[in-house]
């Protein structure tokens, strides 16, 4: 065989060897809960993986377990406590702390968005559910400011709002600004009903213009309330946390003392720990299905993980890596505050958590962050 003839084979063996690992099945592993042993580990006890460890982690998982210690290195460069933790093809193939242990729970943030967009995955009809308590359909294209699904917001700050649906709230695009929420009266403020809010009037009219709206996550909050007939939290614990073993997470509530609420925060405000927010990843990873049940359907994260129309890099409450060429396609992560956040990438069988409570961080720490751990895993 002649040396053209030669490379071309081995050419075509690595195409067909490429195809073939992107269309290779997710990992059929799903972890017990932590209080029953967890998630399977190849590192050891304590301390660092040896040669022997780190040349079966490379074997089973693809992954360079030195190139994940040099990711770490730069996650520990900057100050507070921290944790990161890699699980690829179901394995826990990196972990560390620094200032705190595996059961320490941190506030994610704004990654507490994607739970929000999760429980709304579970109730709209777009994705196959069945009618609500009251018997009624709610849906992507559903108008909520008005007297059936949220009837706080009337009198309407602005007539606008009258075409806000939940689409648009969940992609970021009802015009309603990117304004801090305060600690006072939240809802009455995110809907525009106290004389300094910032948010009496849209910014653009929905579905034209993207804004990182915490105060549009809040119409969110109400609207399930009222279209469930119960609080994100609890809701969410029976039909998914409690079935794939979440167990140490909390949810802070705001409002109430005299003004509407409490409620759970919806864009803010989850505790829990890497592990736990790992498992909630790892669902996603498997488009709602955990060891062979169905949780969420799997529509629900096809729209979640879209880019919308008015933004390239935002979906449902998930952030996508479209501007990040040397990343995967459908790379989506949970992205909270202080780089709380969740990787989740299907066609590497890959999640990834990083949680902390630092603040001050260099230049480009995420993108920088994200690349390292990529480094480490074969493609």
């Amino acid at each position: 065989m002649s040396l053209a003839n030669s490379l071309r084979t081995v050419c075509l063996l690595l195409v067909a060897s490429a195809a073939f690992a992107a269309d290779a099945p997710l990992s059929s592993y799903f972890p017990p809960s932590e209080g029953q042993g967890g998630w399977r580990t190849l590192l050891p006890e304590s301390g660092e993986p040896n040669s022997e460890q780190k040349a079966k982690i490379l074997q089973l998982t693809g992954c360079d377990w030195d190139k994940l210690e040099e990711a770490w290195r730069h996650n520990a460069s900057a100050p507070g406590a921290t944790g990161l933790i890699v699980i690829r093809k179901g394995h826990v193939v990196a972990e560390w702390y620094r200032d705190c242990d595996r059961t320490k729970t941190f506030n994610i943030y704004s990654s507490s968005k994607s739970y929000t967009s999760t429980a709304f995955g579970l109730i709209l009809a777009d994705f196959g559910n069945s009618p609500l308590p009251s018997g009624k359909k709610l849906t992507l294209d559903t108008k909520v400011c008005n007297a059936d699904w949220i009837p706080e917001s009337l009198p309407l700050s602005d007539p606008r709002k009258s075409e806000i649906t939940v689409r648009n709230l969940l992609n970021m695009a009802s015009g309603i600004g990117p304004e801090p929420v305060p600690q006072k009266l939240p809802f009455e403020s995110a809907l525009g009903h106290l004389a300094d809010s910032p948010f009496a009037k849209l910014k653009g009219d929905p579905g034209t213009v993207f804004n990182y709206s915490n105060a549009g996550v809040s119409h969110l909050v109400l609207l399930f309330n009222h279209a469930q007939g119960s609080d994100l939290f609890p809701f969410l614990k029976q039909r998914l946390l409690d079935p794939i073993g979440m167990q140490r997470i909390e949810w802070q509530k705001i409002g109430g003392e005299g003004g509407i609420g409490p409620y759970n925060q919806g864009y803010s405000g989850i505790f829990t720990n890497p592990r736990e927010h790992a498992r909630f990843c790892y669902l996603a990873l498997h488009k709602g299905e955990w060891a062979g049940k169905r949780i969420v359907p799997g529509s629900y994260y096809d729209f979640a993980w879209t880019p919308s129309s008015v933004s390239k890099t935002y979906g449902g409450q998930w952030w996508t890596y479209s501007d990040l060429p040397e990343a995967p396609a459908d790379l989506v992560q949970t992205r909270g505050k202080d780089n709380n956040d969740g990787w989740v990438c299907p066609s590497l069988d890959l999640v990834i958590v990083r949680l902390g409570d630092g603040t001050q961080f260099p230049k480009d720490f995420k993108k920088d962050l994200t690349l390292k751990l990529l480094a480490a895993v074969d493609k």
